[in-house]
């Protein structure tokens, strides 16, 4: 999206196997206030090396640590997968998104990973607040998407009251490397992020307040 994934020398296999200082690895974009740090698919290796690292579930929060000081937030941005890299981010992280398309097979998709995820928090592993479900390639008028909202209504999950529309504008705004906000992105798109952004800034900062009330006590 920002740049040349040719153009990467060091990226997150080296900051977590190799122990290259993070710092080293963040490469800044052309969004005032937004780093990006790289994944390649070295991150395959990273997988399949990891499996035999201790404390692996911690490395990812180890290899992080010189960031932390320089941002008020940072994002993983997870594949629908449940391997040692994703373990030891969900282990990382303070605060869940997860984010289903709507269909059945999205919303299975997504009820999986919770099921995965309380697991995970038995075996205390993961210890993130789950900020709410994201509904996503929303048609408002088809039966399937209403069929999705009743389903997750039912199921008693927190979910984001902004839902993302489906539109081929996305498409072409991935395909041209635009971000929200750029001239002549889709409007409805445009407005459906800010919405969530706003969203989840408020329901991050409601967490952060449940965290440090519950660690005074």
């Amino acid at each position: 999206m920002f740049f040349n994934l040719n153009d990467i020398e060091i990226d997150l296999y080296d900051v977590v196997a190799r122990g290259v200082d993070a710092r080293k690895a963040v490469r800044s974009t052309r969004i005032n206030g937004l780093d990006l740090l790289p994944s390649s698919l070295a991150v395959a290796r990273l997988d399949h090396e990891m499996i035999s690292m201790h404390r692996r579930e911690a490395r990812v929060s180890e290899a992080l640590e010189p960031l932390l000081d320089d941002y008020s937030v940072i994002i993983f941005d997870l594949p629908p997968a449940l391997n040692a890299v994703v373990i030891s981010a969900l282990s990382a992280a303070t605060s869940l998104l997860v984010p289903t398309d709507a269909s059945q097979w999205g919303l299975r998709g997504a009820e999986m990973f919770l099921e995965w995820s309380d697991e995970l928090r038995r075996a205390r592993v993961l210890d993130a607040e789950l900020l709410g479900v994201l509904l996503t390639k929303v048609e408002s008028g088809t039966r399937i998407t209403r069929e999705i909202r009743v389903s997750l209504r039912d199921s008693g999950l927190p979910t984001f009251d902004t839902q993302i529309p489906k539109r081929t504008g996305a498409e072409r705004m991935v395909a041209q490397r635009q971000v929200i906000g750029d001239p002549d992105t889709d409007a409805d798109i445009n407005e459906a992020y800010v919405a969530l952004t706003k969203e989840v800034i408020e329901r991050v900062n409601a967490a952060r307040s449940r965290r440090s009330r519950h660690s005074k006590e």
